[in-house]
């Protein structure tokens, strides 16, 4: 049996795909959370608008389903506070990596 023939020399540790870019995946990631966030301020809305129901127990359940739509709103806030926060420091980090003098240009002598 022959040996295997290997096309390239090495292969890389650290080697990503090359269709992979952060900054894309942070900024996708940020504006999922801002649909899940509208659509779970809207069903809190909603929900806040019903009227009750006049029967014990589903007067119970009624406010469990407000308790639990609210708490999702405050989570999807908090997750889409902190989410603004994460692409503001993004676009610091970006900015100032652009700034560094001589950063991707040769100066010729």
């Amino acid at each position: 049996m022959r040996k295997h023939r290997r096309t390239q020399a090495r292969v890389p540790n650290n080697a990503q795909p090359d269709n992979f870019h952060p900054t894309d995946a942070l900024e996708s990631l940020h504006a999922a959370i801002l649909r899940v966030e509208t659509i779970v301020h809207m069903a809190s809305e909603t929900v806040d608008r019903l009227h009750g129901p006049r029967n014990p127990a589903a007067r119970r359940a009624f406010a469990r389903m407000q308790i639990l739509v609210g708490k999702a709103a405050e989570e999807a806030s908090a997750a889409l506070a902190h989410g603004d926060q994460l692409m503001a420091a993004l676009a610091n980090h970006l900015q100032a990596r652009h700034a560094k003098p001589g950063r991707g240009r040769r100066s010729v002598a």
